[in-house]
């Protein structure tokens, strides 16, 4: 049990004064299902099928399909509400996998997925778990840089049956160029489904999902959001999918989840509508350009670190020979510091840490302190 805490970042549980003040901070139940109930007897619609809050749940999820179909000026049925981007993830791979049983596809040989290396971890363990090929192509030595000109090679030799583009990268914290994204969904067979995963912030301007969706209603495209690392949410496990056409999101529609937490659906409503949108919140925006600042000073003063250009919520460090991942993360562990090294990775890297470059600069500080102590 102490093993699985300290590998999500934390050495203890939460004592019960703690618990304690975090559920005063919570929404009542009880006063929760008061209003509900005013709310059906408001509407005259008094519900004797399902009862606690599941009508509520459907209507907040249609209410955000709403919302998030305004915003983005598409077919409500274009638009996928799930459990994050993991859950985005999931049901998408989920998709791909069926099509592959559908087409009698050897998955050693054909179909599978193609995405740039190293990246997120959900893309190992989910494809792994659908047993979907990973055809990975590895990020450019030393610059980190996504590799335009391999990837569209192994697309058109390959024929995969998906494209992943993680753009920022997780765990490098890069993103890929417009120029390449355009290239590479322009290039895709019409039967392939491209996939941009834009759950990072991206403190550089970027293409609009909008004008994306808009010019490739021709393509199998699918853009997956979250509002975990834009706003903060993470604790309420909201995302969704964009489709670039109606039949590619009826297709995948069967496959998601039924629900998702009310609390987390009515606060994205909130903030769809309060910005226009989902963007990036100015605290967090601030926190990654001045960790930037401070972490990329450090590295020039510094001949044992390194770190990745980034532009968005995580960043490589990279390590001088003469340091192991393992050396730092048990070292930074000591100072009550958590990160994950490159020895925990889905392919495993020893010479690299990832960072979270997110939070309070105050946070960073201290990191670095730390590393000037090893």
């Amino acid at each position: 049990m102490a093993k699985e805490l300290i590998d999500k970042g934390f050495d203890t549980e939460f004592n019960s004064k703690r618990i304690n003040d975090i559920c005063r901070l919570f929404s009542s139940e009880d006063k929760l299902q008061d209003l509900i109930d005013d709310i059906h007897l408001e509407d005259n619609a008094i519900d004797m099928k399902r009862g606690e809050f599941y009508p509520e749940i459907l209507r907040g999820i249609m209410s955000l399909k709403s919302a998030i179909s305004n915003v983005y000026k598409i077919d409500p049925r274009q638009t996928h509400p799930n459990l994050g981007c993991n859950g985005c993830i999931d049901t998408i791979l989920t998709a791909v996998k069926l099509r592959e049983i559908y087409r009698d596809i050897d998955p050693s040989k054909e179909g599978g997925m193609l995405v740039s290396t190293p990246t997120y971890f959900r893309n190992y363990n989910s494809s792994a778990s659908k047993n979907i090929r990973m055809i990975k192509i590895p990020l450019k030595k030393h610059t980190w840089d996504f590799d335009i000109d391999s990837m569209l090679s192994e697309m058109i030799e390959r024929k995969p049956s998906v494209i992943f583009l993680v753009t920022p990268n997780n765990p490098t914290g890069m993103a890929i160029s417009d120029k390449d994204i355009l290239t590479i969904i322009e290039k895709a067979p019409l039967e392939t489904l491209v996939v941009m995963d834009r759950t990072l912030v991206n403190i550089k301007n970027e293409i609009n999902s909008i004008d994306l969706i808009k010019r490739f209603q021709h393509k199998q495209l699918a853009i997956m959001h979250s509002f975990s690392k834009y706003s903060g949410l993470s604790h309420l496990r909201v995302g969704f999918t964009l489709y670039s056409n109606i039949n590619l999101g009826e297709e995948i529609r069967p496959l998601l989840p039924l629900g998702l937490p009310l609390e987390g659906v009515m606060k994205a409503i909130t903030f769809l509508n309060k910005d226009g949108g989902l963007k990036p919140s100015k605290k967090i925006l601030s926190y990654i350009n001045k960790n930037k600042q401070i972490l990329e000073k450090f590295c020039k003063q510094s001949s044992l670190f390194d770190c990745t250009d980034f532009v968005g919520n995580y960043c490589l460090l990279i390590l001088n020979n003469e340091l192991t991942s393992q050396t730092v993360e048990s070292h930074l562990l000591i100072n009550g510091i958590y990160v994950m090294g490159g020895h925990e990775f889905p392919e495993p890297v020893n010479h690299l840490v990832r960072i979270h470059t997110g939070g309070k600069p105050e946070y960073m500080i201290k990191t670095i302190e730390a590393l000037q102590n090893i």
